[in-house]
Protein backbone atom coordinates (compact mmCIF):
# COMPACT_ATOMS: atom_id res chain seq x y z
CA UNK A 1 0.00 0.00 0.00
CA UNK A 2 1.18 3.29 -1.08
CA UNK A 3 2.54 6.03 1.66
CA UNK A 4 2.66 9.46 1.37
CA UNK A 5 4.70 12.31 3.06
CA UNK A 6 4.53 16.28 2.65
CA UNK A 7 8.45 17.28 1.91
CA UNK A 8 9.40 20.85 0.59
CA UNK A 9 5.22 21.68 -0.23
CA UNK A 10 5.25 18.26 -1.91
CA UNK A 11 3.38 15.19 -1.48
CA UNK A 12 5.28 12.32 -2.01
CA UNK A 13 4.13 8.96 -2.34
CA UNK A 14 6.14 5.89 -1.77
CA UNK A 15 6.22 2.25 -1.05
CA UNK A 16 8.60 -0.08 1.11
CA UNK A 17 9.09 -3.75 0.97
CA UNK A 18 10.84 -5.57 3.65
CA UNK A 19 13.36 -4.36 6.53
CA UNK A 20 17.09 -4.31 7.73
CA UNK A 21 19.44 -1.30 6.47
CA UNK A 22 17.41 0.77 4.26
CA UNK A 23 17.81 1.53 0.87
CA UNK A 24 16.41 4.68 -0.77
CA UNK A 25 15.50 4.33 -4.85
CA UNK A 26 15.75 7.14 -7.02
CA UNK A 27 14.38 6.38 -10.72
CA UNK A 28 14.40 9.19 -13.45
CA UNK A 29 12.10 11.42 -15.61
CA UNK A 30 8.83 9.91 -17.30
CA UNK A 31 8.58 7.24 -14.44
CA UNK A 32 7.77 6.11 -11.27
CA UNK A 33 9.37 4.39 -8.30
CA UNK A 34 7.53 1.35 -9.59
CA UNK A 35 11.04 0.58 -11.90
CA UNK A 36 12.43 -0.36 -9.14
CA UNK A 37 10.25 -3.12 -8.08
CA UNK A 38 11.83 -6.23 -9.41
CA UNK A 39 14.76 -5.31 -7.78
CA UNK A 40 13.24 -4.28 -4.14
CA UNK A 41 11.33 -7.72 -3.99
CA UNK A 42 14.76 -9.39 -4.42
CA UNK A 43 16.43 -6.91 -1.85
CA UNK A 44 13.57 -7.05 0.48
CA UNK A 45 14.27 -10.36 2.45
CA UNK A 46 17.53 -8.43 3.76
CA UNK A 47 16.93 -4.47 3.57
CA UNK A 48 13.48 -1.79 3.86
CA UNK A 49 12.91 -1.14 0.33
CA UNK A 50 11.82 2.15 -0.23
CA UNK A 51 10.51 3.46 -3.34
CA UNK A 52 9.27 6.76 -3.56
CA UNK A 53 7.47 8.13 -6.96
CA UNK A 54 9.84 11.51 -7.60
CA UNK A 55 7.94 14.72 -8.59
CA UNK A 56 9.98 14.07 -12.16
CA UNK A 57 7.10 13.86 -14.70
CA UNK A 58 5.15 10.46 -13.44
CA UNK A 59 3.86 11.42 -9.98
CA UNK A 60 -0.04 10.72 -9.76
CA UNK A 61 -0.86 14.41 -9.03
CA UNK A 62 1.14 17.68 -10.31
CA UNK A 63 3.40 19.39 -7.67
CA UNK A 64 1.63 22.49 -8.19
CA UNK A 65 2.13 25.65 -10.14
CA UNK A 66 4.20 27.78 -7.31
CA UNK A 67 6.70 24.29 -6.82
CA UNK A 68 10.38 24.58 -7.50
CA UNK A 69 10.62 21.56 -10.15
CA UNK A 70 14.45 22.10 -11.35
CA UNK A 71 17.36 19.83 -10.52
CA UNK A 72 18.56 21.56 -7.18
CA UNK A 73 15.31 21.52 -5.44
CA UNK A 74 14.82 17.86 -6.69
CA UNK A 75 17.99 16.96 -5.34
CA UNK A 76 17.45 18.95 -1.89
CA UNK A 77 13.82 17.06 -1.91
CA UNK A 78 15.72 13.59 -2.62
CA UNK A 79 17.63 14.43 1.03
CA UNK A 80 14.91 15.99 2.78
CA UNK A 81 12.83 12.99 2.26
CA UNK A 82 15.30 10.70 3.92
CA UNK A 83 15.36 13.21 6.72
CA UNK A 84 11.58 13.31 6.93
CA UNK A 85 11.91 9.48 7.66
CA UNK A 86 14.24 10.02 9.80
CA UNK A 87 16.73 7.22 8.30
CA UNK A 88 20.08 6.53 8.47
CA UNK A 89 22.79 4.58 7.35
CA UNK A 90 21.24 4.77 4.13
CA UNK A 91 22.10 3.62 0.37
CA UNK A 92 20.59 5.52 -2.30
CA UNK A 93 20.43 3.96 -5.93
CA UNK A 94 20.12 5.91 -8.82
CA UNK A 95 19.09 5.32 -12.53
CA UNK A 96 19.10 8.09 -15.24
CA UNK A 97 17.96 11.62 -14.95
CA UNK A 98 18.33 10.57 -11.16
CA UNK A 99 21.38 9.67 -11.00
CA UNK A 100 22.69 13.09 -12.27
CA UNK A 101 20.61 14.95 -9.75
CA UNK A 102 21.94 12.82 -6.78
CA UNK A 103 25.39 13.91 -8.48
CA UNK A 104 24.38 17.56 -9.00
CA UNK A 105 23.37 16.98 -5.16
CA UNK A 106 26.76 15.78 -4.05
CA UNK A 107 28.06 18.56 -5.66
CA UNK A 108 26.10 21.44 -3.38
CA UNK A 109 27.67 22.14 -0.48
CA UNK A 110 24.65 23.30 0.98
CA UNK A 111 23.31 19.70 1.42
CA UNK A 112 24.00 17.54 3.80
CA UNK A 113 24.74 13.78 3.37
CA UNK A 114 25.20 12.47 6.35
CA UNK A 115 22.42 9.90 6.72
CA UNK A 116 24.19 8.34 3.19
CA UNK A 117 26.38 5.64 3.57
CA UNK A 118 26.88 4.48 0.42
CA UNK A 119 25.56 5.25 -3.08
CA UNK A 120 24.88 2.77 -6.18
CA UNK A 121 24.76 4.38 -10.05
CA UNK A 122 23.09 2.38 -12.37
CA UNK A 123 23.18 3.93 -15.77
CA UNK A 124 22.60 7.32 -15.46
CA UNK A 125 23.32 10.89 -16.44
CA UNK A 126 26.96 12.69 -15.41
CA UNK A 127 29.35 14.82 -16.22
CA UNK A 128 28.92 16.33 -19.93
CA UNK A 129 26.17 14.07 -20.61
CA UNK A 130 23.43 15.86 -19.07
CA UNK A 131 21.34 14.75 -20.45
CA UNK A 132 22.72 12.33 -22.68
CA UNK A 133 23.30 13.06 -26.31
CA UNK A 134 20.11 11.46 -27.41
CA UNK A 135 18.18 13.34 -25.15
CA UNK A 136 19.53 16.79 -25.58
CA UNK A 137 17.09 17.79 -28.76
CA UNK A 138 14.49 17.29 -26.45
CA UNK A 139 15.44 19.35 -23.64
CA UNK A 140 16.49 21.90 -26.32
CA UNK A 141 12.67 22.05 -27.22
CA UNK A 142 11.53 22.26 -23.91
CA UNK A 143 13.59 25.27 -23.10
CA UNK A 144 12.94 26.61 -26.34
CA UNK A 145 9.02 26.74 -26.13
CA UNK A 146 6.67 24.70 -23.24
CA UNK A 147 3.87 24.20 -25.59
CA UNK A 148 6.20 22.57 -28.34
CA UNK A 149 8.04 20.53 -25.64
CA UNK A 150 4.24 19.58 -23.98
CA UNK A 151 3.11 18.52 -27.58
CA UNK A 152 6.37 16.24 -27.88
CA UNK A 153 5.99 14.77 -23.86
CA UNK A 154 2.24 13.94 -25.11
CA UNK A 155 3.02 12.24 -28.68
CA UNK A 156 5.46 10.09 -26.19
CA UNK A 157 2.79 9.64 -23.53
CA UNK A 158 1.07 7.98 -26.55
CA UNK A 159 0.92 4.07 -27.06
CA UNK A 160 3.26 4.28 -29.93
CA UNK A 161 5.35 6.86 -27.68
CA UNK A 162 5.84 4.69 -25.00
CA UNK A 163 6.81 1.51 -27.02
CA UNK A 164 9.65 4.00 -28.50
CA UNK A 165 10.32 5.28 -25.05
CA UNK A 166 10.47 1.31 -23.49
CA UNK A 167 12.91 0.52 -27.08
CA UNK A 168 15.35 3.10 -26.28
CA UNK A 169 15.90 2.50 -22.38
CA UNK A 170 15.39 -1.03 -22.63
CA UNK A 171 16.60 -4.60 -24.37
CA UNK A 172 13.80 -6.78 -23.93
CA UNK A 173 11.18 -4.06 -24.08
CA UNK A 174 8.50 -2.48 -20.78
CA UNK A 175 5.43 -5.07 -20.84
CA UNK A 176 1.76 -3.52 -21.93
CA UNK A 177 0.57 -4.89 -18.17
CA UNK A 178 3.03 -3.25 -16.16
CA UNK A 179 3.41 -0.01 -18.36
CA UNK A 180 0.39 1.95 -16.15
CA UNK A 181 2.21 1.95 -13.24
CA UNK A 182 5.51 2.41 -14.33
CA UNK A 183 4.52 5.66 -16.47
CA UNK A 184 2.03 6.76 -13.82
CA UNK A 185 0.61 10.57 -14.54
CA UNK A 186 3.14 11.18 -17.30
CA UNK A 187 1.10 8.31 -19.45
CA UNK A 188 -2.37 10.10 -17.78
CA UNK A 189 -2.18 13.62 -16.85
CA UNK A 190 -1.75 16.41 -19.48
CA UNK A 191 -0.87 18.64 -16.00
CA UNK A 192 1.97 16.29 -14.95
CA UNK A 193 3.39 16.06 -18.38
CA UNK A 194 3.52 20.14 -18.07
CA UNK A 195 5.40 19.69 -15.09
CA UNK A 196 7.55 17.22 -16.72
CA UNK A 197 8.66 20.06 -19.25
CA UNK A 198 9.66 22.21 -16.36
CA UNK A 199 12.08 19.90 -15.29
CA UNK A 200 12.85 18.69 -18.74
CA UNK A 201 13.74 22.43 -19.41
CA UNK A 202 16.22 22.83 -16.23
CA UNK A 203 18.74 19.89 -17.38
CA UNK A 204 22.10 21.20 -17.82
CA UNK A 205 25.48 19.63 -17.75
CA UNK A 206 26.39 22.86 -15.45
CA UNK A 207 25.22 20.73 -12.53
CA UNK A 208 27.06 17.93 -12.61
CA UNK A 209 29.83 19.32 -13.87
CA UNK A 210 29.84 21.21 -10.98
CA UNK A 211 30.05 18.17 -8.72
CA UNK A 212 33.24 17.19 -10.29
CA UNK A 213 35.32 18.40 -7.50
CA UNK A 214 33.06 16.41 -4.51
CA UNK A 215 33.31 13.49 -6.36
CA UNK A 216 36.89 13.18 -6.20
CA UNK A 217 36.47 13.68 -2.60
CA UNK A 218 33.58 11.62 -1.27
CA UNK A 219 34.95 9.19 1.29
CA UNK A 220 31.98 6.79 1.06
CA UNK A 221 31.79 3.67 -1.09
CA UNK A 222 29.79 3.73 -4.30
CA UNK A 223 28.87 0.82 -7.18
CA UNK A 224 28.94 1.74 -10.69
CA UNK A 225 26.62 -0.53 -12.27
CA UNK A 226 26.10 -0.39 -15.59
CA UNK A 227 24.22 -2.17 -18.20
CA UNK A 228 26.85 -2.88 -21.54
CA UNK A 229 24.17 -2.20 -24.53
CA UNK A 230 23.11 1.24 -23.77
CA UNK A 231 23.09 3.34 -26.41
CA UNK A 232 22.14 6.24 -24.62
CA UNK A 233 24.94 5.84 -21.60
CA UNK A 234 27.41 3.54 -23.26
CA UNK A 235 29.84 2.02 -20.75
CA UNK A 236 32.52 4.74 -21.43
CA UNK A 237 30.35 6.84 -19.33
CA UNK A 238 31.06 4.48 -16.12
CA UNK A 239 34.71 4.17 -16.44
CA UNK A 240 34.54 7.85 -16.21
CA UNK A 241 31.93 8.07 -13.25
CA UNK A 242 34.03 4.90 -11.20
CA UNK A 243 37.36 6.74 -11.94
CA UNK A 244 35.95 9.93 -10.39
CA UNK A 245 35.00 8.53 -6.99
CA UNK A 246 38.32 7.60 -4.48
CA UNK A 247 36.33 4.21 -3.31
CA UNK A 248 34.11 3.10 -6.57
CA UNK A 249 33.62 -0.59 -7.67
CA UNK A 250 32.68 -0.82 -11.30
CA UNK A 251 30.71 -3.85 -12.28
CA UNK A 252 28.47 -4.04 -15.51
CA UNK A 253 25.37 -6.09 -16.85
CA UNK A 254 25.37 -7.65 -20.04
CA UNK A 255 22.12 -7.74 -21.93
CA UNK A 256 21.03 -4.75 -20.58
CA UNK A 257 20.23 -1.14 -21.91
CA UNK A 258 19.55 1.70 -19.53
CA UNK A 259 16.71 0.37 -17.33
CA UNK A 260 18.68 -2.66 -15.54
CA UNK A 261 15.87 -3.07 -13.19
CA UNK A 262 13.49 -4.58 -15.95
CA UNK A 263 16.25 -6.04 -18.45
CA UNK A 264 18.39 -8.05 -15.40
CA UNK A 265 16.62 -7.79 -12.30
CA UNK A 266 18.40 -10.76 -10.88
CA UNK A 267 22.28 -9.73 -12.04
CA UNK A 268 20.78 -5.54 -10.67
CA UNK A 269 19.82 -7.36 -7.22
CA UNK A 270 22.73 -9.49 -6.86
CA UNK A 271 25.03 -7.07 -7.99
CA UNK A 272 23.84 -4.48 -4.97
CA UNK A 273 23.50 -6.98 -2.50
CA UNK A 274 27.04 -8.17 -3.12
CA UNK A 275 28.23 -4.56 -3.18
CA UNK A 276 25.87 -3.91 0.47
CA UNK A 277 27.39 -7.24 2.38
CA UNK A 278 31.20 -5.96 1.46
CA UNK A 279 30.90 -3.04 2.98
CA UNK A 280 28.71 -3.69 5.98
Amino acid sequence: MAKTILVDGVEIEYTEIGSGPPIVFVHGVYVTGALWQDVADRLSRNYRCILPTWPFGAQRNPAGPGVDLGVAAAGSRILRFIEALDLSQVTLVANDTGGGIVLAALGNSAHDFGRVAAMVFTNCDSFDHFPPPGFLPLVKLCRLNAAIGRGILRMLASRPGLNYFASSVTRHGIDVTRRPAIFGGFATSAQVRREAVRLTAEIDPKHTLAATAALETYPNPVLILWGAADKLFPVEDAHRLANAFPHAALRTIEDSSTYVMLDQPDDAAQAIREFLTSIA
